[in-house]
């Protein structure tokens, strides 16, 4: 599998795997996503800042998307019941911050969400910050045992200030690079 930025051509096949993401949560019990988001326009912002990320497996179809940026994020800014491992914020960010993962059904268990992981965090280091910052629902047990697995740690609780109908409160998690 490869990892790479983002195509136009890549959009409709993310927005299928996205699809995927919102009935695996949906499964779980999990109304993150549940309502539409993360748009396509969501989506062509992140490539068109260069921050939207696909992995293609060996036949050269996209099997997994994810954002990775580094230009903060606000609601990282109040974290609850714990703290970050670093002390950097979002108006001056030391930190890459990952988010909108899914995986296509079909590859799910293949090492994709890993392989994109491990690449956030080797674009963290090349941009010289301290750290990997993510968050995800506190249902979502498959996540969080990735997460865990790679080695971030729980940090406490957030709070996304776009969560429309959902539950807004988030587990952050960061690992140091």
């Amino acid at each position: 599998m490869q990892f790479r930025l983002t195509r136009a051509s890549d959009i409709d096949r993310i927005m299928d795997i996205l699809a995927d993401g919102r009935r695996a949560l949906a499964s779980l019990g999990i109304d993150q996503w549940q309502g539409g988001y993360p748009h396509r326009d969501a989506i062509e912002r992140d490539m068109a800042c260069g921050c939207s990320y696909v992995v293609v497996d060996e036949g050269g179809s996209v099997v997994a998307t994810a954002m990775v940026g580094f230009a903060g994020e606000r609601d990282y800014d109040l974290i609850d019941r714990g703290s970050w491992l670093t002390e950097s914020r979002s108006g001056e960010p030391c930190y890459g911050v990952v988010h909108r993962v899914a995986v296509s059904a079909a590859c799910k268990g293949r090492g994709a969400a890993s392989l994109l992981l491990e690449n956030a965090e080797r674009l963290t280091r090349e941009r010289g910050c301290e750290s990997v910052r993510i968050d995800t629902h506190p249902g979502n047990l498959p996540m969080r045992r990735l997460l865990e697995k790679r080695g971030y740690a729980e940090c406490g609780t957030i709070y996304i200030a776009h969560a429309g109908e959902a539950t807004p409160d988030r587990i952050a998690y960061e690992k140091l690079v």
